[in-house]
């Protein structure tokens, strides 16, 4: 090599202020990750039990992995970016739309239209449920899609553009989800941990000229995590008429948000109602079809379009001689934020809605895909039906498309069934069997309670708990109504729990000459639904202290069955937790598969994430191995021990290593033809039969560091990417040491 060859690299080397920050950038990438996987699990406070965590910190894993890789490949600022984002495109398309892919590879039109739909599903998922929420298929796909993009803006930040106190920006969108819900919201341990997070991510990429801007966004991050909530309204409370998101009593599993709605220290008026009757009305919000033995589901929203609420269908099941009367009911909606439209059962007509709403032909609800029920006022028309007992008793068999409310999973504990029959053991219809059942309830030997299922642990919907609920005989409206309704089922009966509210309290206002029915989050309810067929849905009221009894269910009522003494069975054996597989779904029981999803793809992605950990740890430790010997170098270890070693090691991962009986010389002769090389050789030489030289430290660090670069050079990309996944010189030292034992 010329002097002015060996001039200009040299030139190149001192000009080129970004090879000590490329060694270490694994290190700086330790640290996202570091930050990722706190701040992740900061978002436990919104999202219920913790199977997202696993595929959340996959993908960054991969993330973030993928554009390590990229970078030990290409000296190109580009290449990393654009590795990441396509790895999280794969992770996306293949967990989530990989049915749509053309050869399992190229997005079709079928995959756009399955992306948006998983976005617009995770979307309204997210708009209905309350805090904390059940992750979904939909709310999975956008969580995956929202951290790994901030995970691909990070490393962009932080290691590409060699500004790691910027790449605090997107850390900051992060951890400030949890403290906009609410200042409860925020965990103070994983706050501080964040905190250190950032600041390893600080030391990482040793930011020294930014240090004021470090402090600028340390300091947002305090305000936007701590100050701000403190100053906004948190979403579960009192929000504003417009806002869609913090529904009370809403999302995959109303029930138990009614639990915790109806458990608030401080209650708020939901609704302001009238009627023309002067009556009060229970208003009904949704109806739960599907008992899969831990909860219960509603059906899948289904929106047929032709079903606008100024003419609603009949009551499914009701023949012309059963007696109803009119009434109508004005409804004033304030803070009740539902995609179901409080209304009495069964509605035929509504007027004044805003926006789209549309009801359901099975369960005569109202549904909007782009409103919320806060803020409406509408009038609703309704019929209040008036079934004789006699009626009741003579109702037929129900047609075969109503087994699927008779549905019940396996292992169900033993106390139930048993119960169910000893309490209708005289009874002789099927009505006279679900008034035995609400008596069962209503007799005395049961109390209402908000509380004692949270104390005890059977706060809940599941099998368990209705079997600890009907020993302890304690609980609230969702305890008394699922349990009558499971009950109900094992009696061949069929049944349904629906969610909405009491009628409320009369007050001594007056709308138009009418008395106002005010409803507050304490007259939040659930009951169940009994089907009888020439009379259709039939409400019972078991929960003791709440509500009122219909007349056809009132033991004062003429013709309504006597009932001897009831004895409550002990139960034969303790009920024991058991798996409960969903039952097989029908054509209306999409929910409950679309619900299985998330589960599954939880599982796929977190193995892809196991493995591909597994895969990117050789490329790991040997990285760990450099970056030790380069540190020591840089410090002014001895030349032979550290430099020397690596550029060897190097060289074999590369395939480019010399014979083992050459001498340093002979070695770099077969290595390249630099000054640089020659510098290193002749150091090492020097450390070896000579008096220490008195040579920098940081000298040497830049002759090995140029070497590396132009051994990687030599090298072709494939034998990059192998030198990088598989480091032939790491499996040669384990080899080394199995052979030295």
């Amino acid at each position: 090599m010329s002097v002015a060859s060996a001039t200009k690299v040299r030139g190149a080397v001192s000009a080129r202020p970004s090879d000590d920050f490329r060694s270490r950038a694994w290190r700086v990438s330790l640290a996202l990750l570091w930050c990722f996987i706190v701040l992740v699990a900061a978002l436990h406070t919104l999202l219920d039990e913790f199977g997202w965590f696993a595929p959340l910190v996959g993908v960054v894993i991969a993330v973030l992995g993928a554009a390590a890789l990229g970078r030990a490949l290409s000296a190109r600022r580009w290449v990393p970016t654009v590795a990441a984002v396509f790895t999280l495109w794969a992770i996306l398309s293949q967990f989530f739309v990989g049915e749509t892919l053309w050869l399992r590879l190229v997005p079709v039109r079928e995959t756009w239209q399955r992306l948006g739909e998983l976005a617009a599903e995770g979307t309204r998922s997210i708009e209905v449920q309350a805090v904390p929420a059940t992750v979904d298929a939909g709310i999975l796909f956008l969580l995956c899609l929202g951290i790994g993009g901030l995970a691909v803006v990070a490393d962009l930040l932080a290691v590409t553009l060699r500004a790691p106190a910027v790449a605090g920006l997107p850390l900051v969108a992060l951890l400030a989800v949890p403290s906009t819900v609410g200042p409860d919201r925020t965990d103070a341990f994983l706050f501080v941990l964040a905190c250190i997070a950032f600041l390893a991510l600080l030391r990482a990429g040793r930011p020294a000229r930014e240090s004021g801007l470090a402090v600028v966004v340390g300091a947002t991050t305090v305000v936007a995590t701590l100050i701000v909530p403190l100053v906004l309204p948190p979403v579960s409370d009192e929000p504003a008429a417009s806002d869609r998101v913090g529904g009370l009593l809403s999302g995959v599993n109303p029930v138990l948000d009614l639990g915790q709605s109806l458990r608030r220290e401080a209650q708020r008026i939901i609704i302001n109602y009238t009627s023309r009757s002067g009556d009060g009305q229970y208003l009904r919000l949704v109806s739960l079809q599907n008992f899969t033995g831990e909860l219960w589901e509603p059906d899948e929203v289904e929106i047929d379009r032709d079903n606008r609420p100024q003419l609603v269908g009949d009551p499914p099941g009701m023949a012309g001689d059963v007696a109803t009367e009119t009434d109508t009911v004005w409804v004033r909606v304030q803070n009740l934020g539902s995609p179901w439209l409080p209304v009495p059962y069964p509605a035929t007509s509504i007027a004044g809605l805003i926006g789209n709403w549309f009801w359901d032909a099975e369960t005569l609800t109202f549904t909007s895909p782009n409103s919320t029920s806060r803020g409406q006022d509408y009038r609703v028309s309704s019929l209040v039906v008036q079934p004789t007992p006699a009626q009741l008793v003579g109702a037929g068999p129900a047609p075969a498309e109503f087994d699927r409310f008779l549905e019940l999973p396996e292992g169900m504990p033993e106390i139930i069934a048993e119960t169910a029959a000893s309490v209708t053991a005289s009874a002789t219809s099927d009505y006279a069997r679900a008034f035995a059942l609400q008596e069962f309830f209503r007799n005395g030997s049961f109390s209402y309670s908000e509380t004692a299922p949270v104390d005890n642990g059977y706060d809940g919907t599941g099998m368990e708990m209705i079997a600890a609920f009907l020993e302890a005989k304690a609980g609230y409206c969702v305890h008394f109504a699922s349990a009558m309704a499971v009950m109900a089922r094992t009696l061949g009966i069929p049944s349904r729990v629906a969610v909405g509210t009491l009628p409320g309290a009369i007050t001594d206002q007056l709308d138009e000459g009418r008395r106002v029915m005010q409803v507050s989050t304490s007259d939040l309810h659930a009951w169940p639904e009994l089907y009888f067929d020439g009379v259709g849905w039939v409400r019972f009221e078991p929960t003791t202290s709440r509500g009122f009894v219909p007349e056809y269910a009132d033991r004062e009522s003429p013709g309504v069955p006597s009932l001897p003494p009831i004895e409550t069975p002990e139960p034969t054996t303790a009920p024991t937790p058991t798996a409960a597989p969903v039952p097989t779904a029908g054509p209306d029981e999409e929910v409950a598969t679309d619900s299985s999803d998330a589960p599954l793809l939880t599982a796929r992605i977190g193995v892809v994430a196991l493995a591909f950990g597994l895969l990117l740890l050789p490329a790991l430790i040997r990285a760990l191995v450099r970056k030790r010997r380069l540190s020591r170098l840089s410090f002014g270890a001895p030349l032979a021990a550290t430099g020397w070693r690596e550029l060897l090691d190097t060289a074999h991962d590369l395939g480019l290593e010399p014979g083992d009986t050459t001498t340093p010389r002979e070695a770099a002769a077969e290595l390249g033809d630099s000054i640089e090389l020659a510098r290193t050789v002749a150091a090492l030489e020097r450390e070896a039969f000579a008096p220490p030289a008195v040579v920098s430290g940081a000298i040497r660090f830049s002759d090995v560091n140029a070497v590396l670069r132009q051994l990687r050079g030599r090298a072709g990309w494939r034998a990059r990417v192998r030198a990088s996944l598989v480091p032939r010189s790491l499996f040669a030292r384990v080899r080394n040491w199995r052979s030295a034992r």
